[in-house]
Parts: C-alpha cells; structure tokens; sequence
C-alpha cells in the first residue's frame, strides 16, 4: 500500500493495519475527491487481507481529526444530478468500512465535524480524547443542507431521533464529555497519547470478531423536543433557510430505521446544495475563513486600556477581559465605570459559566480613575463622545505618558482618523477600532486606517481583533467607513418615504420579509433619532428624514430610549403591526429600500475604502446583520 498519496499505512505484529490521514497541502483535514479515492484503495486492499486482526484509523495531523468535505470543491458539483453521483460514491466507501469483516476503531483528537464525524460513525468503535479542543457535531445546516454522507442514520443509531434532531438542527458541536455521555462516542482517554494504545487494546479483546451494536433511542422527552423546534423555527422561513424545515422532513419520514434514514439523505442533499441559499452560506463560509485568516498572528498586545466607560467602552473593555487580556478601565465619572465592571461581571456569568473562568476574568478588568494603566498598555482604546475636540483632548493627553511602541485606537464610528491626528506628535501609531453596539454580539470590527497610519500597527489591530475573537475588515479612514456609510443611507432613504406618507409598518415588515433582523424605521428608533441626526448633519440625509427627524427630538421622543419614537416601545420592543405582505409588494418595497446601501458598497469598493467586494459584503453581513442566505448586498444584487 505505498502508492496512496494521503494515507499512511502500516501492519504491525499483530496483524492490525493502521491508516493515518494526512492530507497534502492542507493544513487540516478534508475530505477531498483525491482522499475518496484513495480511501477506495485501501477498501480495496483491507477487502482482499484475509490475515487482518482489526482496523485501526487516525489522524496524521496533531490537534485535529477531519474537518469535513472540502467546501472548495462543493462548486464543482453543477447539477443535482452532479451531486447526487457523489454521495452514492461516499456513501459506497462508509458502507464498506462499516461491513469490513474484522472489527474496526478509529481514534479522534481535535475536531470531528460533517464528514469527519460521519467517517468516524462507520466504524464499530469510537475513542476520543478528552482534550478541550476534541469536537464533534454535524455543522452542516450553517451551509444550508444535512448530513449527506450517512452520518444522520448512523449518529440515530447511537443516540436515538431527539439528539440526532437537535444535532442537525443547531449545528452546534459537542464536547468530549457530552459526546461521550450521549453515547456518541464508545471510549474517552485522557490525552492523544492513549489513543493508539487504546485503539490497539479494543481490537486485540474483538478476537477477530464483529461487535453487536444495539439501537440506542434518546431519553430526551419528545414532547419537549417538538417544543424546542418549534421555537427555533419560528425564527426562520423555508423560502430563507430551507435546511432547517428539510431536516425536520428528513427525520420525520425516515427517522424509523437507521439505514433509511442514511439513504434518505440522497432524498434531500442534491436539491439544497445546488439552491440559491446553500450557495450564498458557502459564500458566506468562504467569506468568514479568508477574513480570520487576516485576525491571525501575534498582536504583541497583553496590556489594554479602554478610556470611556459608557455602554461601547465598558463592553469592549468586558470582551478583552473575558478574551484573556489585562484591562483598565477609566472615565471622568466614576459611577459610570462602577456600572461598567457591574455589567461585565454579568457578561462573564452568562458566557464563561464555571466559577475559575468568571473570578479570573473579573481579575482582569481594574477601574482606573487616573488612568495609570495606560502607562504599560500595549493598546489604548479611546470611546468617549462622539466629539472631535473632546477625542483629540484625550488622544494629546495619552501621547505624553504611554509606552513607544502603543497602538492608539479611537472607536469613533464617522469622524476621519486624520482630523482626530492632528494633536499627535505622531498620528503613524493611530489606527481606529469601529466596534458594533451590542459588542459582545455582533462580532465584526472595522479596522480604520489613514495616509498617516504605519501598517505594521493597522495589522497589530487586525491582529487584536482576532485575539478578542472578533472579525476585522480594512477600512480607509473616510466618512462613515464602510457599514455607517451604507447603513445609513438606507436608514435615511426610508425615512424619506416615510415623510412621503408611505407606513413605517410596511417598509419595515418588506424588509424582514426580505430576511433582515429588523426594517430600517425601528432600527432608527432603537440607534437613536438624535443620534441619527447627529450623523445625518455630518453624513448628508434628505430634507424629508432631517425635517422628520427634527421633530422627533425637539419632541424627546427619540426612539427606545424614551419609550417612545417611530414607534411606541414597550418591554424593549416596539409596539407594530406584523402583517404579512403580498409577496410581489413586499419584494419590491425591499428592492427599493435596498438600493442605497448596495450603491454605497460599491463606490466604497471603487473608492478603496475596503479591499474588495468580499469584504463590503462581509462587513454589511457582520456588522448589519444582512441576511448571510443572500450573500451580502452586491452578491444579491448581482444575482437579482
């Protein structure tokens, strides 16, 4: 067996023969065409050995087992018909792992997803580790399609149709020891070490024989079940999502046998990979890879201090806190740094949950009243007004006492980095790090860049940003950067329509039903009316929004934070009617209201304000929450 390109093969003493995969020119593994074929080698060889004793597979690659199909290669497929034909290659090779005559086990350190779970599930016997970082689970429904490799049918096997259900349908992976208290797995050892000796131990005491495997059925209580998937998909639409409602179908026609539920997954498979949501998820994927990709690499940054402790300030200082970071936190007013660290402290309790993880992250955070740690920062983050004379008061006070080589960030949202500069004796190590209002939510960071900012300091904060998990896009230094440029216009354009006498119910509902989190009127009450004409009198709105707009704050009535705006606000959720539209109307509406935020993503392509139409893409997915089924606001127009 020495003409397989991905598999290391081996007989020992014993007659046990070890695979492991280690994929060339990859840094992790993938399921590739070339692997399949491969694999259909070694089926072939392991069919023909009559002297085996047992199977044993692994991965060649440290810290992590099969991350799944190449997604890469998904665009290779062009037909239903295309995939179709693949699937029942792949699901031929599990099979004949599953009936190879003598007993198998394979061994997982790291990550087990999608097809790499699936492989793993045709074998008699799973042994993982107990290692933090070992995690399985079937994340396809994120990509808008199911398990296609037979992995529903073999997982219901082992843990039944309620978890199975719930795997398929959150995407979420489990840990080592869930996994194991699930029955998914067979076998925990302690670390990567035991494996082999584990692996080599379990097929020696099979003697050469088969195990039986009975059906285990879940103990979850089915009624709680359906309850739960009712809740997740009333979130959702099958015209948006279709994965989630065709899962549900899978599992309610097949899910009475294993096998049928296996092959039924040809039933399903082709027809979502090949549609138009799967396709723009992919993208998405694709998009949120290449983005983390630019987050990777040593920041140099353990220090941080946040100046302004207001709800931006104290959240990005609570993230870096949480992130590992040593923090201080500083502001003119004392309580509001108090509320801050109260607030964080909350943050902590509900993400880090054990008791080590909170204390510590608690540690970490210090109020700083005289903003002592500024001194031995490695970055400086300033969120204080949105004021340019109050910004460059802070910015020529904190230049006198920090250390050479400090990152300076503002987290203004509009103002250029180059007037902000202008106090610094050097504006090189200025850059601007535009978080998104809830922090700990929306996970993209602009990355604000001048004429005057040294790169290798830009690329310490995209650096940064991957550090407190966070995903950044180069953004030059213009008004509004990318997201506020584009939001807002779209903001501003239906508020115009508003002022024509068009309802702020319909323009909002089109937009939902257009997949976005919510329309554009009651994101403007919940962002602010004053703030939004804050920035209209800087960024440039219709006479329509301004007179609006005008009106609503010489009445106080600004939106969620009075109560009352756009809309009448009660229990933070605004008090409108949710009829649905006629589909053609409600398209239409959305088209229009639309039209300005892609325009604005395109001249920011054409104008350099970001590198490329990925990342205009990526930062309205991220940072707006536009609808990732869609592929952001220039794929979708694109296509439309």
């Amino acid at each position: 067996m020495d003409n397989l390109r991905h598999f290391d093969i081996s007989t020992d003493s014993k007659n046990i023969c070890w695979a492991k995969l280690d994929v060339k020119g990859k840094s992790v593994n993938v399921l590739t065409q070339e692997v399949m074929l491969d694999l259909a080698k070694l089926l072939d060889w392991l069919e023909e050995n009559d002297n085996l004793r047992g199977f044993g597979f692994m991965s060649g690659k440290p810290g992590g087992f099969i991350y799944g199909a190449d997604i890469s290669e998904f665009e290779l497929y062009k037909s239903a018909t295309d995939v179709l034909h693949h699937m029942q290659f792949v699901h031929g090779l599990f099979d004949r792992i599953e009936r190879l005559k003598v007993p198998t086990c394979v061994g997982i350190d790291g990550i087990a997803v999608g097809g790499g779970l699936e492989i793993a599930l045709a074998f008699d016997h799973i042994i993982i580790t107990g290692n933090h970082k070992t995690k399985l689970g079937f994340p396809e429904v994120n990509l808008g399609i199911l398990p296609g490799y037979g992995g529903s049918g073999r997982a219901y096997r082992r843990v039944g149709t309620a978890t199975v259900t719930q795997m398929m349908l959150s995407g979420k992976p489990m840990a080592a020891f869930a996994a194991h208290e699930a029955g998914l797995i067979d076998q925990k050892v302690d670390g990567a070490e035991h494996l082999k000796p584990a692996i080599g131990a379990w097929l020696i005491e099979q003697k050469s024989k088969k195990p039986n495997r009975e059906q285990r059925e879940s103990s979850a209580d089915q009624n709680a079940l359906n309850e739960a998937n009712a809740k997740f998909l009333n979130r959702l639409r099958a015209d948006h999502t279709p994965a989630p409602f065709a899962i549900l179908d899978h599992v309610k026609r097949h899910g009475h046998s294993a096998s049928e539920m296996s092959a039924g997954e040809m039933d399903i498979f082709p027809d979502l990979m090949v549609g138009s949501a799967s396709k723009s998820l992919r993208r998405v994927y694709h998009l949120t890879d290449r983005i983390r990709k630019t987050a990777r690499g040593d920041s140099a940054i353990s220090n941080v201090h946040v100046v302004g402790a207001g709800v931006m300030g104290g959240d990005i200082a609570a993230v870096a806190a949480m992130s590992g970071l040593m923090v201080t936190l500083s502001d003119m007013n004392p309580k509001a740094t108090e509320l801050a660290i109260d607030r964080a402290a909350k943050l902590f309790e509900r993400r880090l949950k054990s008791d080590d993880k909170i204390t510590a992250a608690k540690h970490r955070l210090k109020s700083d009243p005289q903003s002592d740690g500024a001194k031995n920062a490695d970055l400086i983050i300033e969120a204080v007004a949105e004021k340019l004379s109050v910004k460059q008061a802070v910015f020529a006070d904190l230049e006198k006492i920090i250390k050479p080589n400090a990152v300076l960030a503002t987290n203004t949202s509009a103002i250029p980095l180059e007037d902000i500069a202008t106090v610094l004796a050097d504006p090189s190590r200025l850059i601007g790090l535009h978080f998104f209002n809830p922090v700990p939510v929306l996970p993209l960071i602009e990355v604000i860049w001048s004429l005057h900012s040294n790169q290798d300091i830009v690329t310490r904060g995209m650096r940064f940003a991957g550090q407190i998990g966070k995903m950044p896009i180069r953004c030059k230094s213009s008004p509004g950067f990318l997201v506020n440029r584009a939001l807002l216009p779209y903001m501003f354009g239906a508020m115009e329509a508003v002022a024509s006498g068009e309802s702020p119910e319909k323009i909002d509902q089109a937009l939902v039903d257009f997949g976005m989190p919510m329309g554009p009127i009651e994101l403007s009450d919940q962002v602010g009316l004053d703030v939004c004409l804050d920035v209209g009198i800087v960024l440039g709105m219709g006479p329509g929004a301004e007179k609006l707009l005008k009106s609503k704050c010489r009445e106080q009535t600004l939106g969620r934070k009075t109560g009352s705006g756009f809309y009448e606000w009660s229990e933070n959720r605004a008090v409108r009617s949710r009829e649905s539209l006629e589909p053609k109307v409600s398209d239409k509406m959305a088209r229009r209201m639309l039209a300005p935020m892609v325009d604005e993503c395109r001249k920011a392509v054409q104008e350099g304000v970001v590198d490329s139409a990925d990342d205009a893409d990526a930062g309205m997915i991220f940072g707006t929450g536009f609808p990732g089924f869609r592929g952001g606001p220039i794929n979708w127009a694109s296509e439309v």
